[in-house]
């Protein structure tokens, strides 16, 4: 009985085996294996061509750069094209219709939507013609050339060609690479100019003023230059669009007399969505933006600055004092070997200490309260609530920051500076410290307990219900 099983299942287990390699094989191997509807690679097109029934798109490759020739003649989206080209060299068919049908109108090829025409250099390849979606199984019917057959591939591929124009227009205003530029001028119509000027790779400077800068806030407002893309193409004349007196010219230098100009107009709606009418200063072409552009591009002088209020080197740091209105202040000391300890203690938390110099550091305002400072009492710095004074290892000065709360707002000066800054009420919490902040054994560093450590029997480590459990008794 025993062997008769065993041979039987043998003989289940062959024939599966027999199935698998003659059946399964051979077709995952044609499924791997699909013919695509063109045979030419990507980079080896040189010529698109959407006829549609209400429009045609033509698009010729030039010196390596794709360029739109119908319905107008414009740089395209070279990304853009790109992402179409893949979508028709990389559709599989997934199946054929042997013979052509008599009746193509139900499959929509009558009227195809669109022909689809690619060439490479050595010619014309054949066009493919769209139809309708099939009505199940996710796929579009596809007539290939003069074949007298139907073939269906993926309905994805009808979505990746329904394009308009300005789907394939090169949308991007502005070309420069950040360190070619040499000076922004951004000038408002109802609003004082502002200059950056660079004098070094990351040194920038505002005009007027020759005023230090934050570079973090140049580099991200370079970046958003080179981001701001147009979202439309509307006929619209400069002189209607405001672009003749506009409301913000941003020019960017790129050294040698070279510059390029953003020039931002009129606000317009189209359907619900907000624009604003833009365009490059050395072209004719109108554009639309996104309504946020505006603000993202109209900066003050003050956004620039360099907020920082004591800006310094923390391996120079040897003591700080701080000083406090209410409660008990504290000595900070380095000393080497054994780092930052608090004056007077046995115990100091190090890293606590060292954190609290680095976020001294890091101290920047999120406003300019007052420039020049005509009165500190107005601020509550006349008598600070905070005072916190740093000296070198060398036992030099490097500076004094007075810290308030003032009506419900938040200040911070550097001792005889002219500049009042607003700073966040999170900055102002990790330097309101005492001296009980700082003192007592340092912490161990937590680790999360591991599974061999963990009661047996007690999954995730938890206490029974004797031992504390909140479960009911």
């Amino acid at each position: 009985m025993k062997l008769g099983r065993i041979l039987v299942l043998l003989l289940l287990v062959a024939g599966l085996g027999a199935y698998l390699y003659w059946v399964e094989v051979p077709k995952a191997r044609q499924e791997a294996t699909k013919a695509k509807l063109f045979t030419a690679a990507t980079d080896d097109i040189v010529a698109i061509d959407l006829v549609f029934p209400d429009r045609e798109i033509a698009l010729r490759k030039q010196d390596g750069a794709w360029r739109l020739t119908k319905p107008i003649d414009a740089p395209a989206d070279d990304t853009a094209v790109k992402t179409l080209l893949g979508s028709l060299t990389g559709a599989e068919i997934q199946k054929s219709l042997d013979e052509l049908p008599s009746d193509v109108a139900s499959f929509g090829l009558d009227k195809p939507d669109p022909t689809v025409k690619l060439a490479t250099a050595k010619g014309d390849l054949p066009a493919i013609a769209v139809g309708k979606n099939a009505a199940i199984g996710g796929k579009t019917y596809v007539r290939v050339g003069d074949e007298q057959k139907v073939v269906l591939v993926p309905s994805t591929l009808k979505f990746a060609l329904n394009k308009q124009p300005k789907d394939l227009r090169d949308k991007q205003l502005l070309a420069f690479k950040d360190d070619d530029v040499t000076r922004v001028d951004i000038t408002p119509a109802d609003g004082p100019p502002v200059a950056l000027v660079r004098k070094d790779k990351d040194v920038w400077t505002l005009e007027p003023g020759d005023q230090p800068t934050d570079i973090t806030e140049v580099r991200s407002y370079l970046s958003s230059l080179r981001s701001t893309r147009a979202v439309d193409f509307p006929d619209s004349d400069v002189a209607a669009a405001g672009l003749d007196q506009p409301r913000l010219n941003v020019t960017v230098g790129l050294g040698k007399d070279a510059s390029q100009a953003l020039l931002i107009g009129k606000d317009t709606t189209q359907g619900t969505q907000k624009q604003l009418f833009a365009k490059r200063g050395d072209q004719p072409t109108v554009v639309t933006l996104g309504d946020w552009s505006f603000r993202t591009l109209n900066k003050d002088a003050w956004q620039f600055r360099d907020k920082t209020v004591l800006g310094f080197g923390t391996d120079r740091v040897g003591r700080v004092v701080l000083e406090r209105k209410e409660g008990p202040g504290a000595t900070l000391v380095h000393g080497e070997p054994g780092g930052w300890s608090v004056e007077g203690e046995q115990q100091s938390k190090a890293s606590e200490i060292q954190r609290f110099i680095d976020d001294l550091r890091d101290l920047k305002g999120s406003s300019i309260a007052e420039e020049p400072a005509k009165n500190l009492k107005r601020f509550g710095l006349d008598a600070p609530d905070v005072r916190l004074t740093i000296v070198d290892r060398e036992q030099k000065p490097m500076g004094t920051v007075l810290l308030a709360k003032h009506d419900g707002k938040y200040y911070a000066v550097r001792e005889s500076s002219p500049t009042v800054f607003e700073v966040r009420d999170y900055m102002y919490a990790r330097l309101d410290k005492q001296q009980r902040d700082f003192v007592g054994v340092e912490a161990p560093p937590t680790t999360a307990p591991s599974a061999a450590g963990m009661p047996e029997g007690i999954p995730g480590g938890g206490m029974p219900d004797d031992e504390g459990s909140d479960g009911e008794e």
